[in-house]
Formats: structure tokens, sequence, C-alpha cells
């Protein structure tokens, strides 16, 4: 049984001498034996039922089938408990926490394994490596420290011992106890292993920088910039296996997808997961995902994919991203007619072009087809309702020949065009102004032509858009150029990322990332939390750093430092041979020299795939190599002979550099970078044969300099700019109520001005109280509670007049606040900063509000504005304008350049009932493009709500306001004290709905990104 949350029952510390970590190591090993027992005759009884079903049934009895599937999950499932229980069985544990919680008056101990150990539901012996609490082991020193449980909160804690064991056949060789988990002593004896040995022992020694990488929430995303031999590929596996273990409601296997440079460094990194306990994860190189991404358009009898040619250069920019962008945008615009729709009968304006324009703006997330075929049902929908007026009356026969003539008015309900020739037609474009590229053979395709394609199906072509993979990790990131980020993040928008790389590494230098500001701009616009360095490589020993070293220093570029692991080893071997013949049997030698010493995986790497498959074939005929095809070959045993490209994110116990010479590695960036990898491959041995023709980049010491370093030169930047240009915040916005063209913002009618500097007062909230909900946060409510709220909504909107009776009858502007009133009641507009403004509303005339836990006010008024036209009024404040229109009530919030951000329902914008309880609800016009978060406890603990219901407070938790934000820079924290719940899901409504209150209440606040969003927030307290 693999417990999550240690909280329920307390273990009991066991002694710390050896005797009794011997006496613990028996019991546990016991228990580990009697649940593998217990595992393999479950799954004998299963195979059994099984059999006998199959023998039993037909293929055509229906309810047999069923049965026959659901015992075959089963038995999947069982087959893997029982790996998971021989896993135990083998090495229960490698290591040990005893800590004292500060909510508890005992101390208590556990066990730390590769997979949890259980006597019982509530007798966990050994936690799982993966769970909240064991990251204790990982992250801390002795004494004071804290772990933190996801929907649950934070604990603090005094950890008094940490043990690491050596156990090998149920016998206990060695422990130690330290400061530091996988201090360097014994770090360096872990390493010093083979490579299939140090595989099995990768989860006792993960690093604490590892660590904290692998358990980030899964929701944001991640750029892990990781020095040769840091542990990016084995950080990538556990962060994995860590989040289907702790979010297994959000994430299933297949909702991942491994994306790779080639094929061998999939199957290498698809061949641990197992042993982590994760399968059924997708993996493929970063062509076959483009190919994925064009659907049916992709004939594989016809299409064939090829390497990137001299024009990647070009094709794999920001700047050939940003023409292919404006080549569809051009498309677009002459695909879709712009023109006012007006009736010839009597005149009327179906549609006018300001209109049809806002509509093709508004749903600008949305393909050209798709946006087609909305504004069709628009006109239609128009069209309809005008035939069933009551003015003007048309003929069975006339109505009929308007419905034929307007129903594809915009254009045909399905794209008949080609991609294909679309991006023919792009490319002629960009030849035309002089980007002319070489064309590869007719229907052969390379990585940055299938980005471009599958852009152009999604922004033009797609109309039913299918959920790919909810989180994708790319491993060797640094070898794609940012057109196919570009386009990835176009057409994979509802997905999170983890991507690993290492920008020194970079063998496809023209077209491949060399720094990565770019990238960060386009995945981290909330900031730059999800960028993270891994500096220390545990790789190679200090002479095989130090060579690769003096490799990186003959480059003229700046890098990201690297703190090697002190493992001293052999010096780097340089043999020069007399031909071709001596470098054979040089490398022959070698291997089978390393052989006789117990070395396991051995790597020939070549300067290409010609000269690997020259070498395979001279060495082949004395030597059992492994298969070295990059389509078929897995990372095993043995000897593989590879190119440098096809190395990339794999290690080996011994590396021979063949024929370095100075033709295949003169001396250019490109090609130190191209050495640099290769001599990186190597654990414990490098060889370099050569026959005279050393290159340059080996023989010539480097000059000393001080390399200069990425990440100072990201700390020097100034940090307004820097802001400015990775998450496009604009500079200072103007204080004098004036758009950025210059013009006062006008509305007739009467003006109100208050002034002054502002701050949000609140009280002391140190002593909370406790959230009485029975609901946690990120709960799901009952369909039916959901459809009883979607049938209340309907009678409402479907009542006589004045069921609903918001229309603005009048307004009253005092020092602090803007009240509106209506039949239904009054709403209170209150500014409280440049950039949040509160909102209440309740029934009945104007009166005292209620304040309530979350009463927040401005010790001093900020500058504020109102003003009153015919139709709207508007309150104004140095960056938001908030419209309520004046017929039905409904609020708008818009920024300084009168871009609405969100705007409440106009045919319901809230409501207050409930007949043995207060409730109120707030209906919000959340589009679908948008992207809607509710906040967790922890700072990157966000929920996607987007066609969700969910309860948002904190029950049984200390009281928290629930909070609601938007990829559009805003928030919406409500100002609930019990139950609330935010409902995104068109069909029911969509709402945000408060328990045990008579008034709505809510701040609107505009961060722009997700920090700013943080810091009013947590005004609020």
């Amino acid at each position: 049984m693999e417990v999550k949350k240690q909280k329920a029952a307390i273990r009991p510390v066991p002694g710390r001498s050896r005797e009794a970590e011997e006496e613990q190591l028996k019991i546990i090993t016991g228990i580990a034996g009697e649940n593998l027992l217990k595992a393999e005759e479950e799954l004998s009884g299963l195979s059994g039922q099984l059999h006998d079903l199959m023998e039993s049934y037909g293929p055509k009895d229906k309810e047999a089938l069923s049965m026959i599937h659901n015992t075959q999950v089963m038995y999947s499932q069982s087959q893997r408990a029982l790996l998971r229980c021989r896993k135990a069985r083998q090495k229960p544990y490698f290591g040990r926490i005893d800590f004292k919680d500060d909510g508890r008056d005992q101390e208590e101990s556990y066990y730390v394994g590769r997979v949890g150990i259980a006597k019982s539901l509530s007798e966990p012996v050994v936690i799982d490596w993966r769970a909240p609490v064991a990251s204790l082991y990982y992250d801390n020193t002795s004494g004071r420290c804290s772990y933190t449980v996801k929907n649950e909160g934070t604990y603090e804690v005094d950890l008094r011992l940490k043990r690491t064991y050596e156990i090998e056949n149920d016998r206990l060789i060695d422990f130690f106890d330290s400061d530091v988990v996988a201090n360097d002593a014994l770090l360096t004896k872990y390493l010093a292993k083979n490579k299939t040995a140090v595989l099995g022992e990768i989860i006792a020694t993960i690093q604490a920088e590892q660590n904290a990488i692998i358990r980030k929430s899964p929701k944001m995303n991640l750029i892990v910039q990781g020095v040769a031999g840091s542990g990016k590929t084995t950080v990538a596996m556990h962060r994995i296996s860590y989040i289907l273990y702790n979010y297994e409601e959000d994430f299933r296997p297949q909702d991942f997808y491994i994306i790779g440079s080639n094929e061998i460094l999939l199957n290498y990194i698809t061949s641990a997961l197992p042993d982590l306990d994760v399968y059924g994860v997708r993996q493929m190189t970063m062509e076959q995902l483009f190919v994925r991404l064009l659907y049916e358009d992709w004939n594989p009898k016809l299409h064939k994919i090829c390497p990137v040619n001299n024009a990647g250069d070009v094709k794999g920019s920001s700047a050939w991203f940003k023409d292919l962008e404006d080549f569809c945008a051009a498309f677009e615009t002459a695909s879709i007619p712009r023109e006012e729709v007006r009736l010839e009968k009597n005149r009327v304006v179906l549609m006018d072009q300001p209109s049809i324009e806002r509509h093709i703006y508004d749903q600008r997330g949305l393909s050209t087809q798709e946006k087609i075929n909305r504004l069709n049902a628009i006109l239609m929908s128009k069209l309809e309702n005008e035939m069933a007026g009551k003015y003007v009356t048309y003929p069975d026969g006339e109505r009929k020949a308007l419905i034929r003539q307007y129903r594809q008015h915009f254009g045909k309900k399905v794209w008949r065009g080609s991609i294909f020739s679309v991006y023919e037609d792009f490319l002629a474009a960009q030849s035309d102004r002089g980007k002319d590229i070489p064309h590869h053979e007719e229907n052969v395709f390379d990585l940055y032509d299938l980005a471009a394609l599958a852009y152009i199906y999604k922004r033009i072509k797609e109309t039913d858009g299918i959920s790919e993979a909810s989180h994708v990790i790319i491993d060797e990131a640094q070898d794609f150029g940012m057109m196919a980020y570009q386009s990835l993040y176009y057409c994979m928008r509802d997905c999170s990322y983890t991507i690993m790389g290492d920008v020194s590494q970079n063998i496809h230098f023209g077209h491949g990332l060399n720094d990565w500001e770019e990238l960060k701009a386009l995945m981290l616009p909330d900031g730059r939390e999800g960028f993270c360095l891994l500096k220390k490589s545990y790789r190679n020993t200090v002479e095989i750093s130090k060579f690769a070293t003096d490799i990186l220093c003959h480059g003229n570029f700046a890098v990201y430092p690297v703190e090697p692991v002190l493992r001293h080893g052999h010096s780097v071997n340089i043999l020069q041979c007399s031909d071709e013949a001596h470098m054979v049997s040089e490398t022959e030698r070698t291997i089978r020299k390393w052989q006789n010493e117990g070395r396991e995986t051995i790597a020939v790497i070549c300067r290409d795939m010609d000269g690997a498959r020259a070498v395979s074939d001279m060495l082949g005929q004395n030597l059992a190599l492994a298969d070295s095809d990059p389509k078929t070959a897995g990372f095993s045993q043995g000897v593989m002979v590879l190119s440098v490209e096809y190395t990339k994110g794999l290690e080996f116990d011994g590396v021979i550099l063949y024929d370095p010479s100075g033709d295949h590695y003169p001396p250019a960036d490109q090609y130190v970078k191209l050495l640099y990898v290769a001599a990186t491959r190597a654990l414990h041995e490098l060889t370099v044969v050569h026959k005279g023709d050393l290159t340059d980049l080996i023989r010539v010491p480097a000059k000393e300099k001080s390399m200069a370093l990425l990440e100072n030169q990201a700390a020097k930047e100034p940090a307004s700019r820097r802001e400015r240009r990775l998450h496009k915040v604009p500079a200072e916005l103007p204080e004098n109520g004036h758009r950025r063209d210059g013009q006062p913002f006008q509305i007739a009618g009467e003006e109100i001005e208050s002034k002054g500097r502002s701050r949000i007062l609140r009280p002391d909230v140190k002593e909370r109280p406790v959230n009485p909900s029975l609901w946690h946060f990120g709960d799901c409510p009952k369909i039916s509670s959901l459809q009883a709220q979607k049938n209340c909504v309907l009678a409402l909107t479907h009542a006589p007049q004045g069921a609903i009776d918001l229309p603005i009858r009048s307004l009253k502007k005092t020092k602090k606040s803007l009240y509106l009133s209506s039949g239904q009641g009054t709403l209170r507009l209150t500014p409280l900063a440049p950039n949040m403004i509160r909102v209440q509303f309740k029934k009945g005339e104007i009166g005292p509000f209620k304040g309530g836990f979350w009463e927040r006010a401005a010790q001093v008024p900020p500058v504020w504005n109102a003003r009153a036209g015919k139709s709207v009024i508007q309150v104004e404040t140095k960056d938001l304008i908030v419209s309520a229109d004046k017929r039905t009530g409904a609020l708008s919030f818009l920024d300084r350049d009168g871009k609405i951000l969100v705007a409440e329902n106009p045919k319901i914008p809230r409501w207050i009932g409930g007949e043995n309880r207060e409730q109120t609800w707030n209906y919000f016009d959340w589009e679908k493009n948008e992207k809607i978060y509710a906040k967790g406890i922890l700072p990157d603990d966000r929920e996607r709500m987007n066609n969700k219901a969910r309860y948002i407070s904190f029950g049984g938790m200390k009281m928290r306001m629930p909070l609601v934000f938007s990829d559009r820079g805003y928030g919406i924290g409500v100002a609930g004290e019990q139950t609330v719940m935010c409902c995104a899901i068109p069909m029911y409504g969509m709402y945000l709905y408060a328990d045990g209150k008579d008034e709505v209440d809510y701040y609107f606040i505009y961060g722009k990104t997700y920090e700013g969003i943080l810091e009013l927030y947590k005004m609020l307290g």
C-alpha cells in the first residue's frame, strides 16, 4: 500500500544502533515478502478467472466481453502491483527520516524507498520517495524545515535524523548519517559504478536542486538549463513519476508526451520509466509530433520526413514564424467578407462591419474556418429573428430563398483547400520578398516545414479541436529553433511544458537555441519562477570534465557555469595512429581492455552517420556490436558506434572519440559545441584516436580567458527593460486619463473626481478563523446541484419582466464609492487602488453594507473619476475602467486602452437568493479561448477551470480568500467566508457562487501578469 499523506497515524521511532537497524530490516523485509506473496496469489487468481471466462463465453456475448475486459484491466493492474512488490522485496528502502512535527506531541520516523510498503492501510513502514513528506530526505539539513502537502498546506518540523543505507541481498552493508543526503563521499561511490548499476541507485541520490524541479507543480511551465551530466533526463523521468503519483486525478500516463531529438534517446528515456512505476507514456520526436498534429492531412505513403538542411538557419527563426503569422492573417482577411449585410426588402442591417470585425477579433484564437462557421451561425440567427418580427412579413418562398442566400454568406462550412498549397504560396511569397530558401524534393519536409504546416492547419482549417496532451516534456530542447516552439505553443496552447536542455550543447548552431531568452518570453510570460538552473555535473570524472571544458573554452560564446562533482579517474588517453587500419586496431584493443575491466556500456563516436557506418563495418569483423541504427536501436549494454548527433542525452562507461580531425571539427563555435557534446558522454573512460591531423580544439590549448556567463548577462540587464521584454509589460501608463493616442476618454454627462494616494488597509489577520465549508479546494460539485442552479437561471431569465430588475435608475457619488440603484438593489463600486476595485451588491435601497472578515479599505482613496453617459456609467482609475450598462446593470472591466478584460453576463449579471440559507451568484461571460484558473494554497498551484466546476474555497482550513484569475491579467477575489464554487461550464452557466452571504462581494484586480495578480491578492490577506 502506497501512502501519500502521512498525517493520520504516527510512525514510532526505531532504535538507531546497527542492531536495531538490522532488526528493522528483518521486519520490513518480512512484510515486503508477505505483500509479494499476496500479490502473486492475486495475480494467479485473476489469471485463472480470465482463462475461465475466455473458455466459457463466445465472442458475441456482450455481457461476457465486458467481464473479460474488466478482468483484463484488473490483471494488468495486478501485474504492475506485483512488480512494485518485487522491487520492495529486492531493496525495501534506502533512507530514513526522524522528525518532530510542530502539531504533534511525539517524534515520528519513516523509511524511504522506491515504492511504499505497508502492513495495512493505516500502518506504512516505508513511504514512497514521491510522497510529500519524503521531500525532507532530499531537500533539507537537520534542524528546522518544512514540507508541503497538495491542497493541505505546509507542515513545520524539526528534522532530527537523516540516514542513508546500503542494502544488498537482505543484508545491511552500511549506513550513513549526514546533513546532506547523498553527500559527496556516498554520491561518488554510486557514480563510480557502471552505467547500468547507477540507474538503479538514482532515486537514493537525487540532489536537492534536482528534487526541487521534480516536485514543482505540473500546472506551470518549466525551462531547465542543465549542464552536461547534471541529470536533466533523470529529472524528467522522475518528474513524470512524481506527477502521476501526486496528481492522479488531473493526469493520466497518456496525457504525457515525451519529445526527444532522436529515437535512441527516446528509447533510453522510456526504457527506464517502468522502473519508476510509469506505463503508457507516449514518446516521439519533434517531427513526429508535428506530423501527429496534421491528422488526416498527412499521408505516410506520399509524404516523407528529412533532416534540416542549411535553410534551417532561416526557417528555424522567430522572424520566419512572424512572416508565417502575417501571411495567415492576410489569408484570413481575404477569406472572410467584412462588408455589412443588409436586407434589400426593408434595408435592415443584419450585421454591420464593426460587429463583424469585433466577432473576428473576439474569436482570434479560432481558425479561419471556425470563424466563418460562427459568423454564418450569427448571421442566420439574426436573419431568423428578423423574419420572425412583427413589422415585415416574409412568405415561405422568400424565407427559403433568404436562407439559401445567406447561410454560407461568409464561406462554406468545410474548407476544401490544401494546407500544402497554402505553404507553397507562403514560400513563394517569401521568395518574392528576397527570402528564398533551397527546396526539398516534392512531398519531402523537414522539421520547420512540418511546424509551419501544423500551424497552417490549426490557424486556417481546424474546426474540431482535439486535446492532445496535458503535459509535454522536451529533452535536448536546445536542438530546436524558436520557429518550432512558437508553432507548438500555438497548436498545443492548453497544456503545460517541462523543457530540458543545455545551450552549450546546441549542435544545430544556426537554428537551435544559443540562449533561452526568446523561449522564456514565450513560455514563461508570468515571470522567471519557471526557469531553473542545474549547475552541478555528476557524470564525468574531474579529468574528463577538464578536457571537455578546455574544448568549450575555444568558443566565443557565453555559457552557463559547470560545477563538477570531485570524482577522479584515469587521464584522457590521446592515441596517434599511422593510418585508418591502425585507428581501428587501437579502437578494438581499447574496447577489449575496458570490457575486461568490467565496463558494460561503450560508445565509439564518429563525426557523422557515414563515418559511423564505415567504422561499424570495420569493427564488426572482430567485435560483437550492439544495434546502432538510429531508427531501431535502444540504449543497452555493449558497444555502440554512433555519430555525435545520436549520442545527445546518452552517457557511457567508456567513450572513444574516433578521428576528431581538423576537417571534422574546425575551430568554429558550432564545432566547439559538437565536440564538447561528444567528450561529455563519458562517465569513466575517454580515449581519443587520430592519425596525426588532430583538431586544434584538442591539440592547441585554449587561451586563458574568463568565459562569459549567461546567467550573469541576464542579471546585469536593467530590470525594467528585461521585464518588458520577457513579459511584454507595457511602460508606465499615463496618469492623466488620456488614451495612448493622446485623446481624452470622454462620455457626455457629469464628471466627478476624487484625488489622493492609494494604500490598502486591512485588519490583522494572523488569527484567522477556520472556513466551515464541508468542501475542500478542488472538490467537484454534484451534477444534480449544477443542473438545479441551471434550472433556476432559466426560470429567472424567462420570468415576467421585473423578476430580474437590474437596470440602473439613479446614482450617488461619495468620496470613496459610487452607488448605482436598481429595482433589485444597490450596486457599490469602491476603487481601492489604481488596479483594484471592490464590487458589492445588496438588495434594497442605499444603506450600510456588511463588511465581514474580508473588509478592506483604502487609507487614502486613489485617484478616480466617475462619468455618466446616455447608456453607460463608468468608473475610471489610472489602470482600469469599470463600465456599468444602464439597461442591464451588467459590469464590464476594461484596461485603459478600452480593451475588455471580462464582462458580467448582461442577461443575468448577479443574483441573491436561497430559500433556507443565503446564497449569491455572479455570472461572467468568460470567452472560450480565455484560460481561467483557480488559485490553490501554494504560489504555483493553479487549478485550470475551463469547462470545469470546482469548489474553490478551503473548507476545514484557516480562512483564505478564493481567487479566480485569467491569462488576460486580471483576478477576481471572492469575499466568501463559507463555501465558494466556480462553474465555467457553458451548458450549466458560468458563475461564481458563494454560500452564507446575502451580498455579492468581490474584488476585481488587474495585475497584468500572474506575479502582479499575486501581489495584489496578498494585499487582500
